[in-house]
């Protein structure tokens, strides 16, 4: 399938070729998030049992014990969402090869990768945590929420939009920059800063490109919740409605909202099975573009295909003049 980059690709089209992904290998990327579960919720266990002795010995009353902390806790969970998309990105570009990549494939080839991803991880952590600590002095906590909610002062209003604002942008502008370091450390075997610095280069001049794809990629994930949502909701209301219509008192509608909500935590676990794959997908494909692009994949097909049709050319030529 790795023709489909033989003609330029636009935006539209990596949707529709995510889409095509998702839905002929909905299977395979179910079962890799659901296996990918279990092993993630047996290896938070023993890293619990791990960081308790580390946890004790911090001190959390200074600020360097907090910040050591939380340094360590980002990077964990970093180096789990990253091994997450390595899975995806796995089955993604097996299926662009014509290769059939399994679930337990797929989880086997991403835990092959989690030294390049935990090295890469720890950079962009390095990167980020002081953003976060700048943008939490400077006022967006939930103090400053909360009297934003209760008061509604100018300054608090201003001061809240802006660092939700600048915090949105600066972390898209990196983001963009460091789109495909992810899939350079997992498919290249490039670590650290060689990863990183690749990235950049492969994201040259497409850097407003890449920060409406990093929001694109979360707007169609939060579009595809919200309308499981909405549709939940109005299943609900018209339920509501049914029973007031054929009185069965307020009993009744109590316990299907108790009901709702013990669901919940539920539905968001089924949700996020279902809708973590879609970003991964769609990130693979502008990776595999980028390098298209800019590194001369094309060629490198259009070669291997030449070379194909090489190989193939004196079987038909003995053919011919044996008749």
């Amino acid at each position: 399938m790795l023709n489909w980059f033989n003609d330029k690709v636009s935006d539209a089209k990596i949707l529709d070729f995510s889409t095509e992904i998702y839905r002929k290998k909905f299977k395979t990327l179910i079962g890799f998030q659901i296996l990918f579960t279990i092993i993630m919720v047996l290896m938070i266990i023993a890293g619990g049992v791990i960081m308790i002795p580390i946890l004790s010995w911090l001190n959390f009353s200074r600020a360097l014990g907090l910040i050591f902390f939380a340094f360590i806790l980002l990077i964990m969970v970093g180096v789990f969402i990253g091994i997450d998309k390595a899975g995806v990105f796995h089955i993604t570009y097996g299926y662009l090869k014509g290769e059939n990549v399994t679930a337990s494939e797929a989880v086997g080839k991403a835990f092959q990768s989690i030294k390049a991803i935990a090295k890469v991880v720890m950079l962009l952590v390095i990167f980020i945590l002081p953003i976060i600590i700048i943008i939490v002095m400077m006022g967006t906590n939930t103090t400053t929420i909360t009297l934003w909610q209760n008061r509604l002062a100018s300054n608090v209003i201003l001061n809240f939009f802006v660092n939700v604002v600048m915090y949105s942008f600066v972390a898209a502008l990196v983001g963009s920059y460091l789109f495909y370091s992810l899939h350079i450390a997992v498919f290249e075997e490039s670590t650290g800063f060689a990863a990183i610095k690749k990235s950049i280069r492969l994201a040259k001049g497409e850097g407003l490109k890449n920060i409406y794809r990093v929001f694109s990629i979360f707007m169609i994930q939060w579009g595809v919740n919200l309308s499981v949502y909405s549709t939940i909701a109005v299943a609900s209301g018209l339920l509501y409605f049914l029973i007031g219509k054929i009185e069965t008192g307020h009993s009744l509608m109590t316990q299907i909202i108790l009901v709702s909500e013990v669901l919940k935590p539920y539905l968001n676990f089924i949700l996020g099975i279902l809708l973590e794959p879609i970003g991964p997908i769609v990130w693979t494909l502008y990776y595999v573009n980028s390098r298209y692009k800019k590194e001369g994949l094309k060629v490198h097909h259009m070669l291997d295909k030449f070379q194909e049709q090489s190989s193939k050319a004196p079987t038909e030529a003995v053919d011919l003049y044996n008749k």
